[in-house]
């Protein structure tokens, strides 16, 4: 398995894997990577060097799955990945893959019928997947925010959620029925060089949804069905919230002690309690957290 460490080149490690382009455009990173490394790159735009690796990570290896410190980032967090991961499906994978298609189906012999098949079966899944992606932000993605804002209400599920045990995504198995039959059951004549050009594009897609398909059913459904109790008073005192607040201004511990007129010692167990409730080390971690329940601007000082 290949690893990405935070003090190698993210541009080397690109070179080497071109799949992590999509992976690092949901972060904000764009190509024109320069000589900077991983870390460098994420202090740059303010991003948790974690679970940056961490997702870089699992997608780059089918066989990785850090279960257990992916359980450990924040609700809000990988919410906010999965809703960036569906925005490049939308604007970018799925527009990709239809226009080959359209062009694979209009440049080749129009008594193909298999073609014509092809095109429908492709119809179905975009359905799918877009009618998947506005429940995700209209219903799905709300209720796992509302719950990890307030544990003590336990907001009503929405329904239709799989459970993990009867994993087994209906989107990802049409998109592997697409391919398959391109490769394998395809008939008649045909623009070879489009063919191609669809069954990459679907492949990458194809390999995209699988990968963060365990992330979507294997850690946000699982934290949000099977919460355990020890997290259900996690709120953080008021406090607490100032010491955050000030933390995420970027002033030292003395700067917080001096402001609240408080120990340094205390502000010393402040930080600790911060970082038990919100499972959350980082600066950056901690400004996301901040930021998405409201408790600094989006733009605050580091």
């Amino acid at each position: 398995m290949s690893f990405v460490y935070a003090n190698m080149q993210l541009s080397e490690v690109v070179e080497k894997h071109p799949s992590l382009i999509p992976v690092i455009h949901r972060f904000g990173i764009h190509l024109g990577l320069g000589s900077e490394t991983v870390s460098q790159l994420c202090e740059k735009q303010q991003l948790d060097t974690e679970f940056f690796l961490t997702m870089i990570n699992t997608f780059l290896n089918e066989d990785y799955f850090p279960e257990k410190k992916l359980q450990g980032f924040h609700i809000a967090q990988i919410v906010d990945y999965l809703n960036k991961t569906n925005h490049y499906y939308q604007r970018y994978q799925l527009p990709n893959i239809e226009r080959h298609l359209r062009s694979f189906i209009s440049m080749s012999d129009p008594d193909n019928n298999s073609l014509s098949l092809i095109g429908k079966i492709f119809d179905s899944f975009k359905e799918k997947l877009l009618c998947r992606i506005r429940k995700d932000e209209e219903e799905w993605f709300p209720y796992c925010i509302r719950l990890s804002n307030d544990m003590e209400k336990m907001p009503d599920p929405p329904s239709g959620q799989q459970t993990p045990e009867e994993y087994g995504d209906p989107i990802e198995a049409l998109l592997n029925d697409l391919k398959h039959i391109i490769i394998k059951h395809l008939s008649g004549k045909y623009d070879e060089n489009l063919c191609h050009a669809v069954v990459l594009s679907v492949n990458t897609l194809s390999k995209d949804i699988k990968q963060h398909n365990r992330i979507r059913y294997r850690i946000l459904q699982e934290k949000t069905t099977r919460i355990p109790a020890s997290e259900t008073n996690r709120k953080l005192s008021t406090r607490e919230t100032d010491v955050l607040q000030l933390i995420v201004a970027g002033l030292t511990n003395r700067d917080i002690a001096d402001k609240l007129y408080i120990s340094l010692n205390t502000v010393l167990t402040h930080r600790k309690n911060i970082t038990a409730k919100l499972g959350i080390k980082t600066i950056p971690g901690l400004t996301f957290y901040a930021i998405t329940h409201g408790l600094v601007s989006h733009n605050p000082v580091l």
